[in-house]
């Protein structure tokens, strides 16, 4: 279904799913037994910090009046993902970590081609969506080395 959405709402919803990436991430550390997996998630997390920082200095500046027409539907599956727990492998928490960007990334795509978004926040979503794929890159190679 359809909605009228406010752009803070988007941001608002962007902002739980880098806390959230940032949660799964801490978590992962702590079962990642190998030194450079572990290194690797150490280093997602806080990037996921930055991109909840500047979405929340955003939202800080824009006001409530700006609406978008977006799915909600749509934006809960872009970014559910299975979650791990603590028998999972590096394996799998890499392959489900590479799900969760890939679908972050999606979103960034899908909200950045918005037509009534400020140039800025469009500006923002490009920029996430970049980072994030920096994301699916080191996770895939990471992954090719086991």
């Amino acid at each position: 279904m359809t909605d009228t959405m406010k752009v803070s709402d988007v941001l608002e919803y962007a902002i739980k799913i880098e806390h959230e990436s940032m949660l799964f991430y801490n978590n992962a550390a702590v079962q990642m037994v190998n030194p450079e997996a572990k290194e690797l998630v150490e280093l997602l997390a806080g990037e996921e910090i930055d991109h909840e920082s500047r979405l929340i200095d955003k939202l800080k500046k824009i006001g409530d009046e700006l609406t978008i027409k977006l799915d909600r539907t749509d934006l809960d599956q872009l970014i559910s993902v299975s979650e791990i727990n603590a028998f999972d492998d590096e394996k799998t928490v890499l392959e489900t970590a590479l799900q969760r960007e890939k679908n972050t990334r999606n979103f960034y795509a899908q909200v950045a081609t918005m037509t009534n978004l400020d140039a800025d926040i469009v500006d923002l979503f490009d920029e996430l969506y970049n980072q994030e794929s920096g994301h699916v890159k080191k996770i895939t190679n990471r992954l090719a080395k086991l």
